[in-house]
């Protein structure tokens, strides 16, 4: 799944904020319920931008579960009666955090940025 340039925006705010502090407990999660979660967190990160941002989070989302699932942040279980449950790994977690920020140009653009990076970028992505 590629992301839109407004999309990665978010991504890319998330990814320098909220997304150092997270942490759950250590019980088994559907996707579904973990991608609403991911989902949320984004939204508050990114609501001072606007509807435009908000309503990229929940593509945002799941790009970003799907990464940390792909890429250890979380030990998937298969369930006997179908689906996969995912249970968050710490180590995995915070190492799928440094590849994705690595990875990721305008999370390393706003790390130069200054101030009125985030207000900027923003604008010109969502058309305000």
């Amino acid at each position: 799944m590629s992301l839109s340039d407004l999309e990665n925006h978010v991504l890319a705010y998330y990814l320098g904020h909220s997304a150092k502090e997270f942490s759950m407990t250590g019980r088994w999660f559907p996707h579904s319920e973990l991608d609403f979660i991911f989902a949320d967190k984004i939204k508050v990160d990114v609501r001072q931008f606007g509807k435009p941002a908000q309503d990229a989070c929940k593509a945002v989302a799941t790009f970003y579960l799907d990464y940390m699932i792909a890429n250890g942040g979380f030990e998937n279980k298969a369930q006997k009666f179908g689906g996969t449950m995912h249970q968050y790994e710490a180590e995995g977690f915070k190492a799928a955090l440094v590849a994705l920020q690595a990875d990721n140009a305008v999370y390393q653009q706003a790390a130069s940025g200054g101030d009125d990076f985030w207000p900027n970028a923003f604008a010109a992505v969502s058309g305000s």
